[in-house]
């Protein structure tokens, strides 16, 4: 037993240092994207699910698509809670996100259909430039439930 104690404390080193190095190499950087597009919902009961598509373009990761699958209420408050899984795909590869503690709350009682959002999307990994990627960016925006265009806007700070 004594003959495998230094070669694995060789390994335990040597997996120490390519940890750390691998942690002093990642980038943090200021991260800002717009995206507008459309949503396509199915409502089933009081349960919404909708589908995103759209286009836009952000730092680092410039001209880029965005898509997700959320799942909502249209139970009676006035601002209903959503979340789900997408991506924002574009220069470098994919980021894979999530869509967490959002709402979409309507104008009012007669405006039903104009509903701004607002929330948080995390970013956990994803693709080539983005396999290591992490980021808890803050999102507001607006969506019309009766032509089913959105525009958001995502801000914070990524790590990559």
């Amino acid at each position: 037993m004594r003959h495998l104690r230094a070669p694995v404390m060789l390994i335990l080193g040597l997996a120490l240092v390519a940890a750390l190095a691998a942690s002093a190499t990642a980038k943090t950087t200021k991260f800002t994207a717009t995206y507008s597009g459309t949503v396509t919902e199915k409502v089933n009961g009081q349960t919404v699910t909708a589908t995103t598509k759209g286009t836009g373009k952000g730092t680092l990761i410039g001209k880029s698509t965005v898509s997700g699958i959320v799942t909502a209420t249209t139970s009676d408050q006035a601002c209903a809670p959503f979340g789900g899984p997408g991506s924002i795909v574009g220069t470098g590869g994919k980021m894979k996100v999530t869509v967490v503690n959002s709402r979409g709350c309507a104008a009012s009682q007669d405006a039903q259909n104009d509903i701004s959002v607002a929330g948080f999307v995390t970013v956990k990994g994803g693709t080539g430039k983005w396999k290591a990627a992490k980021a808890n960016l803050h999102f507001t925006g607006h969506y019309d439930r009766g032509s089913g265009a959105f525009t958001v806007k995502l801000t914070g700070t990524l790590k990559y």
